[in-house]
């Protein structure tokens, strides 16, 4: 059976040209709701004061997004494709936009998280953190057959759903959240599904049908759990969350 990840990325490049509308009215999709995902978490940061996602997930996007930038020969010299060229621009947009919300993890993630340190050593530690997770995604890109990152973009995407889970759990409402960033993630990687489907049999498996079937299923899950949890707008529904200002 074909693995996910295992494509001829000459091949695809080469389908990307002779789908060439197709693909672009489905990650100009995509990127709509990326950006309604971005617009939406700065948003909910202005109301809540908190961050709208753990140092794993944001830090995650950061690091992919990153390492794509950094391959600048691949796009420009090896592969020299408008389509990956068109990438590396957009990415560069989103890892800086990421790396703010690195940034606001670490300002209210303190007082959140480890308030029994200094704001100083919390910040130390979070970029420590941040280098872990480059370190592991490096590790990750080097085996994977996914030379044009086309597999792990909606991977890299679905990941914010588990993390949405874990983060409504652990603070017992809907704090920092709400249910339309559930559905914008799952019409990017519902966009990325419809985009890859014509370019390669790979995208077409039975393994990465699943993978777009679970992340549905995980956002509809999210968005009941976002519902049925407090909004966290009351004082009573973010007892747990400490509002202390950050100090150095």
């Amino acid at each position: 059976m074909t693995s996910p990840g295992s494509y001829d990325p000459v091949a695809v490049l080469g389908s990307i040209d002779d789908h060439r509308n197709w693909v672009l009215a489905c990650f100009a999709v995509a990127a709509v709701f990326t950006f309604s995902y971005f617009i939406e978490s700065f948003r909910l940061v202005a109301r809540h004061h908190v961050y709208t996602a753990p140092l794993a997930a944001v830090g995650w996007f950061a690091m992919h997004d990153l390492g794509f930038v950094l391959q600048y020969d691949d796009w420009f010299n090896t592969y020299d494709h408008w389509w990956v060229k068109a990438w590396w621009f957009a990415l560069i947009a989103t890892s800086v936009i990421e790396l703010v919300f690195v940034a606001i993890f670490i300002r209210y993630g303190w007082s959140e998280l480890l308030p029994q340190v200094s704001h100083r050593t919390f910040a130390l530690l979070s970029i420590a953190m941040m280098l872990g997770i480059g370190a592991v995604w490096a590790v990750t890109k080097s085996v994977l057959g996914d030379e044009l990152y086309l597999v792990s973009f909606p991977v890299t995407a679905f990941w914010a759903l588990p993390f949405s889970t874990a983060l409504a759990l652990r603070r017992g409402s809907g704090l920092g959240q709400s249910p339309r960033q559930e559905v914008f993630v799952v019409f990017i990687v519902v966009a990325f599904q419809a985009a890859l489907w014509p370019l390669d049999e790979v995208f077409r498996s039975v393994p990465f049908m699943a993978f777009t079937v679970t992340a549905v299923c995980w956002g509809v899950a999210n968005v009941w759990l976002l519902r049925v949890l407090p909004d966290g707008e009351s004082p009573r529904d973010t007892e747990g969350v400490s509002r202390a200002p950050a100090k150095v």
